[in-house]
């Protein structure tokens, strides 16, 4: 079976979680990625196997000090051997070491250099330091996670981390599409920030026209507990079929006929006349009793219940892998199931440095110069 982007190969120096991420989804799309890290100092990520394992899959790993001139010279052979280089520096880094589009078109003019950086190549940002934490307050998505009280709390989640590396791929397949009409490379510039501000976009369209950043949601859709303290989700974002639904289940006929609007106007009070009707019953009492009324509900899940989850499972959406070391890893799948070239897993993690003979070999470094390259730590 041909993978849709079998015979692409990627040098991957994006360290941490977006440049790893998009590259680990190229992977699972038949790419060859070539995981490029530091010698005695590799991928900070690495630190925390679960977190490394979980996102650097298929992939082949070598090393190169690329402040050595040596080490340089490699990348640069493997450069006119690629597809695609990814970074993750502040900007202007990749310049010192070699690596900006520039030096890499002049190299290999069919190229693609994806760079993921927190706010972008240019603007008044570009050399502020920063972390996903930093990216959601300034994009105003912060605001969208709350305690009761109104103010933001810390989201478990990385999701700039997460969004800029889909929208790396996004950047990188639209590069690679354009290529084929052009036969030319070119730069992708991939910003947490902008990412994250683009996933902010109805919370603009209603600021814009009500003046309040966040559309207020109908009672039927929020967070509730039962008599055992249980926390559950209910999902009626709008609909009056499903709140009819609702009603008659909770046994709350006098509220059926109120339409979304009526319901939103009056969101606290019915909130809690919810409420007060779920603590007569646990929480897997009504999860049982709402689904087979065909109102949207759901537990709220941890990993391990994931693992154990039957829908999890008949879509083989998590798979255990074990390295040459007998090292065991759990994988998510790739999420999109593409009909005649679906995504596959390349292989587990890999072990730092584990492919530095084959791809040197492969650019014709003799068994001699690969030696010397690593007594002197160039790789």
């Amino acid at each position: 079976m041909t993978l849709p982007l079998e015979g692409i190969r990627i040098l991957d120096s994006a360290h941490q979680y977006p440049g790893p991420y998009c590259s680990m989804l190229l992977s699972d799309l038949g790419a060859e990625v070539i995981k490029i890290e530091q010698p005695g100092r590799c991928d900070t990520a690495r630190r925390l196997s679960g977190f490394f394992n979980a996102i650097n899959r298929g992939k082949k790993s070598i090393t190169l000090d690329l402040k050595k001139e040596q080490a340089r010279g490699i990348f640069h052979r493997l450069v006119k051997t690629a597809d695609v280089v990814t970074e993750g520096f502040r900007p202007g880094v990749a310049n010192r070491i070699g690596m900006d589009y520039p030096t890499l078109e002049a190299i290999n003019p069919r190229i693609i250099c994806c760079s993921i950086s927190g706010f972008g190549q240019t603007g008044p940002y570009r050399d502020l330091p920063g972390h996903d934490l930093n990216y959601q307050a300034l994009s105003g998505m912060l605001r969208a996670f709350t305690d009761s009280t109104g103010n933001p709390i810390h989201p478990k989640v990385a999701v700039g981390d997460l969004s800029s590396g889909m929208f790396a791929v996004i950047g990188i397949l639209s590069a690679l599409a354009s290529r084929e009409k052009t036969g030319k490379g070119q730069h992708v510039d991939v910003s947490m920030f902008s990412g994250l501000l683009s996933w902010m976009s109805t919370a603009m369209g209603i600021h814009r026209d009500t003046g309040k950043p966040f559309r207020v949601y109908d009672p039927g859709y929020g967070i509730y507990r039962g008599s055992d303290g249980t926390p559950f989700t209910l999902g009626i974002a709008h609909e009056d079929w499903f709140w009819e639904r609702l009603c008659t289940a909770l046994g709350l006929d006098e509220l059926k006929s109120m339409t979304n609007p009526q319901r939103t106007a009056k969101k606290e009070a019915l909130a809690q006349k919810l409420q007060d009707v779920f603590s007569t019953r646990t929480a897997e009492e009504w999860i049982d009793l709402l689904t087979q009324a065909d109102v949207p509900v759901a537990r709220i899940q941890n990993p391990q219940d994931l693992v154990n989850d039957p829908h999890v499972k008949d879509q083989n959406l998590i798979q255990e892998m074990v390295n040459p070391f007998g090292e065991r890893s759990l994988q998510v799948a790739f999420p999109v199931k593409l009909s005649k070239t679906p995504a596959l897993m390349q292989g587990p993690p890999p072990v730092l440095g584990q492919d530095n003979g084959e791809v040197l070999k492969g650019l014709g470094y003799k068994k001699t110069e690969i030696d010397e390259f690593k007594k002197f730590g160039v790789i």
